[in-house]
């Protein structure tokens, strides 16, 4: 893996450890309290296959509402354009550089996601 690789995918792990991934599990506090079922996940960063989007590094929040079906919400570093990309089911995906991400980021990314991913009570 090339340096700047390399320094991208740590940036990002940087970013989720500090930022994304105690947002992603206060949400999923939340949810389980709201009697759904909910994960947090990481998918790690494949070198071998750095021209196929699913070897990107990533986080994920999945959701079962109330055990039905499934969604997620996906944080997913794209290491080629060397920036990160929200992803929700219905949604049309959101791309930020690194510097951008931040609390208020995180917080209006899950509520859209909760917007879509949860049925109305």
């Amino acid at each position: 893996m090339d340096t700047e690789t390399d320094l991208f995918v740590q940036a990002f792990w940087v970013k989720c450890r500090d930022i994304i991934r105690p947002e992603f599990d206060e949400a999923v506090d939340v949810l389980r309290g709201a009697g759904h079922e909910a994960n947090v996940a990481t998918l790690e960063f494949s070198p071998d296959e750095a021209g196929n989007a699913d070897a990107a590094p990533a986080m994920v929040l999945t959701v079962h509402p109330k055990g039905s079906y499934t969604a997620s919400l996906l944080v997913r570093g794209d290491v080629v354009a060397k920036d990160a990309l929200f992803v929700s089911a219905l949604e049309t995906p959101r791309r930020y550089d690194l510097a951008q991400i931040d609390l208020a980021v995180v917080k209006r990314e899950l509520a859209a996601a909760f917007a879509t991913l949860l049925p109305p009570e």
